[in-house]
């Protein structure tokens, strides 16, 4: 190696040392019923405040994996019409989604203060407060046994302003299921079939949707609520991740997310949704690892008996007694 590129070398490792002393501070809060885990960023002065991820926890069947990409790179959009903003609790996405709209991050906004405060031992409460509304984020873990464990992503907004106002709201989870990036997504109650074709519907009408690692041997299913009982979504988009996390809003897919793929709901995008002022609306949705907590049938878990190998000291000891017993026929 010559002497320039030595110095070009000890110069970018320098840079890269700095870049990564001089980065902000972050911190994190989890909580868990050992079935299913989250870990929410809790700094208020981070970029990326707000943002959360699911785990299995150590009493799962699969204790310890992945749900949702840990973390930062799931994020939801509040769409202020008047304003012609869209607002967002991360620091990815470069396009506002729509034509004629400013993209604002909720975290770096000058304008807007920030709280956190834990829902017992079971969630989180992420709040922002921001000119003409104020969002408050609910993450919290509804459960207590492996049928009935989810997590409630619930987003609340309340308009500030004296006057009706217009708004729109988008959910954007990008999925990991046990490390795996590219999951396949289908339909549930009604039933479709699996594949990895990005895919939007315009008012969805299946209870649910379940996505898996693979469709052969699955690690495990996850499961997400599209009718709950509460706010039906508009839209709801089965995506190729890094096309869905650069945009706040509206985007095009690629035809496939097998590499990397996202779940992404829409509330008020065709026509945004009204508020009288000084009223509150909100939207839920839940993810679990059991289509039983997410309003589906109750699938018994079937815990594998003996194969192979395993049954040879079985056969053996059979035998054994056997012959034991012929033998003290014998004798008699």
């Amino acid at each position: 190696m010559n002497c320039q590129r030595i110095r070009v070398a000890i110069a970018t490792f320098a840079a890269v040392f700095f870049v990564v002393i001089a980065a902000p501070a972050w911190s994190s809060s989890t909580a868990t019923n050992g079935i299913l885990r989250v870990t929410i960023e809790d700094l208020t002065t981070d970029p990326y405040f707000g943002a959360f991820d699911v785990s299995t926890g150590p009493s799962h069947p699969q204790p310890d994996e992945t749900v949702l990409y840990p973390f930062g790179t799931s994020f939801f959009t509040l769409r202020d019409v008047a304003a012609a903003t869209m607002w967002v609790n991360s620091d990815d996405p470069t396009d506002p989604g729509l034509l004629g709209y400013a993209l604002k991050n909720l975290n770096t906004d000058v304008g807007v203060t920030r709280s956190f405060a834990p829902i017992g031992t079971s969630g989180f409460r992420a709040t922002w407060t921001l000119p003409n509304f104020t969002i408050q984020q609910d993450v919290v873990i509804v459960g207590t046994t492996l049928a009935d464990t989810r997590v409630d992503h619930k987003v609340t907004v309340t308009n500030t302003t004296g006057a009706p106002r217009q708004y729109g709201l988008r959910y954007m989870w990008d999925w990991q299921i046990a490390g795996n990036d590219g999951s396949l997504f289908r339909t549930r109650n009604p039933d479709g079939s699996f594949s990895s074709n990005t895919v939007a519907f315009t008012a969805p009408a299946f209870q649910y949707y379940e996505e898996v690692d693979s469709i052969a041997t699955p690690t495990f299913s996850i499961f997400g609520s599209v009718l709950n009982g509460g706010t039906t979504p508009e839209i709801v988009r089965y995506s190729d991740w890094p096309t869905s996390d650069d945009s706040a809003w509206g985007y095009t897919d690629p035809a496939s997310a097998a590499d990397d793929s996202s779940t992404v709901y829409f509330w008020g995008f065709a026509a945004p949704l009204s508020m009288a002022a000084g009223a509150s609306a909100s939207v839920l949705e839940s993810i679990s690892t059991q289509q039983s907590a997410v309003g589906g049938p109750v699938v018994s878990q079937v815990v594998p008996g003996p194969t192979g190998a395993a049954l040879i000291p079985v056969a053996l000891l059979v035998l054994l007694v056997g012959y034991w017993a012929l033998r003290r026929s014998a004798r008699r």
